[in-house]
């Protein structure tokens, strides 16, 4: 079996995840100086969300390839604290206004 049909069983585009993590290199050298977990947290979360999410992302902002990688691996960190709060406030059956659907 050779190494890229390993990385692909298990659902990992190493050209996303790369693409996400200089993103979130980029991210953490622009936004989050001087913190060393916000520039690992930045990082990694920006290479994880690029992995799942770039083909998507792309396909809205007109990118491929490795810029659409690079571009949501930039944003990882914003992408993820939406879905988080999103989350967190969604109840199944209800309207956003709080009554049932």
């Amino acid at each position: 079996m050779s190494e890229l049909s390993f990385w692909q069983q298990i659902g990992v585009s190493v050209q996303d995840l790369v693409a996400g993590f200089c993103g979130g290199v980029v991210k953490a050298f622009v936004f989050d100086r001087g913190e060393p977990w916000a520039i690992v947290s930045s990082v990694v979360v920006g290479a994880l969300t690029a992995n799942y999410l770039a083909p998507l992302i792309g396909h809205y902002v007109g990118a491929s390839g490795g810029a659409a990688g690079f571009l949501t691996g930039l944003a990882g960190m914003v992408i993820c604290q939406r879905a988080v709060s999103f989350f967190r406030e969604w109840r199944p059956g209800q309207s956003r206004g709080g009554t049932n659907a």
